[in-house]
């Protein structure tokens, strides 16, 4: 991982990113993904990088999901047919 870089300025502001700012939610056979918030105007991007042989390839995504909104969905279950039935049902009420 050390010769992967992540973009040092906002895509939305431009305004520099401070190195806490970043996140690795994920690392494989050379492939990261990282979340970014903007201290200045609160976007958050998830950066997606996969480096080989023949290159390096990034996709940076906006996103309204927070750090912890993705660490939710990561370590939660899926959601189950009755999950989604019970909550019609409540919404219903």
């Amino acid at each position: 991982m050390n010769n992967i870089k992540i973009p040092d300025r906002c895509l939305q502001c431009g305004q520099v990113y401070k190195k806490q700012e970043a996140d690795l939610l994920s690392e494989g056979d050379n492939v990261y993904i990282f979340h970014i918030t903007c201290s200045a105007c609160k976007t958050s991007t998830i950066l997606n990088i996969a480096a080989g042989k023949d290159g390096v390839l990034s996709v940076a995504t906006l996103t309204d999901a927070s750090k912890n909104d993705l660490d939710k969905l990561r370590n939660n279950n899926t959601i189950s047919a009755n999950d989604v039935i019970e909550a019609y049902l409540s919404l219903k009420k």
